[in-house]
This record gives structure tokens, C-alpha cells and sequence, in this order.
């Protein structure tokens, strides 16, 4: 922890001993709603097992983003707590600055029998076959969202406006 961090009242980051992170991305099971072992809720040691992040940022006092730029996803703790899951999957105005990001393809599990891997050809109907209608949708020029509500945690799907394909998959407690 520097001194700047000290001033400001920054707390140290937890992830500084943490092994380096290594492929692939664990699974999303829908079924347990875990990232791998990693559940909504968890403390910062549940999230040893994925490694140290690219970049660890406090954006506010008791939250932080862990950006594994690399593979296209972050997650963010709240109060120490896993508070949220993104998937950065296609091109979005919205995207970390972060040079090594790359497009993430994410696999599901408990939603077919082999699994299914999100990628930025997935498009609406993919998701319907999957999830069935949307609980709600928001629809604008730029991007349609879709949402679902499974087991307490919401499930963000953010559509292109132009091509209809997934660019990002966003996963919170409800």
C-alpha cells in the first residue's frame, strides 16, 4: 500500500499474493448460479482460486474491480463481498481501458447437456432457446438489454443496436 493509497483511505489490495492467473476461465454454472467455486456473496479468498487480476482498482472505499483483461471478464467486490460478474464479449462503447483486453467467450453449464459457449455470434434467439422469454427488455437505438432473474441473481444480456449480437454479459444479486 502506498502512501497516496493511506491518504486517500484506500485499503490495501487483497489479491497482491495471489498466484498468477492461469487458463482457462472457469465454467458459469446456471444451475448453482457459481463461477466456478466462486458464489454472489463470497469474500475475497473465494477468488484466489482464479488468480491475480490484470489490473485491481478500489473505485470507491469499499468497492473494487478485479479486471482479468486478458480473458474479458471482471469482477467486483462490495463491502469484501462478490457483488458482481461482467463478460465483455463484442465490441461496446463501454469497454475497460485496458490494452490487453480481449473478447471473452464464456461456457455454460446446467443449460444443455454438453454446455454451451457464449460468443459475439450469439444473438436473441439463442438466448430465448436457452432462457426463454426475458423477464423485461430495454430496447434503445445503440443496444436492446435483456434481463433474467434465476435463483436471486440478475442476468444481463446487452445486445448491438445494429447487428443483434451479444457484446457483453452482465450477472448481479438481485
Amino acid at each position: 500500500m502506498n502512501l497516496l493509497d493511506r491518504l486517500l483511505g484506500r485499503r490495501a489490495d487483497p489479491t497482491l499474493n495471489w498466484e498468477a492467473f492461469s487458463r482457462p476461465i472457469p465454467d458459469f454454472d446456471l444451475a448453482t448460479m457459481r463461477f466456478g467455486s466462486l458464489r454472489f456473496g463470497d469474500g475475497f479468498d473465494a477468488a484466489a482460486f482464479l488468480g491475480r487480476p490484470d489490473r485491481f482498482t478500489w473505485t470507491q472505499s469499499d468497492y473494487c474491480e478485479l479486471l482479468y483483461a486478458s480473458d474479458g471478464f471482471q469482477i467486483d467486490y462490495d463491502k469484501s463481498r462478490f457483488a458482481y460478474l461482467a463478460f465483455f464479449i463484442g465490441p461496446d462503447d463501454n469497454l475497460p481501458m485496458c490494452r490487453a483486453l480481449e473478447f471473452s467467450k464464456p461456457r455454460l453449464r446446467s443449460c444443455t447437456p454438453d454446455g454451451v459457449r457464449l460468443s459475439r455470434e450469439a444473438d436473441r434467439a439463442l438466448l430465448e432457446r436457452l432462457f426463454g422469454a426475458a423477464d423485461s427488455v430495454d430496447t434503445e437505438p445503440r443496444e436492446a438489454i435483456l434481463y433474467y432473474t434465476r435463483d436471486g441473481v440478475t442476468m444481463e444480456f446487452e445486445m448491438d443496436g445494429n447487428s443483434g449480437r451479444l457484446k457483453r454479459w452482465n450477472l448481479y444479486p438481485k
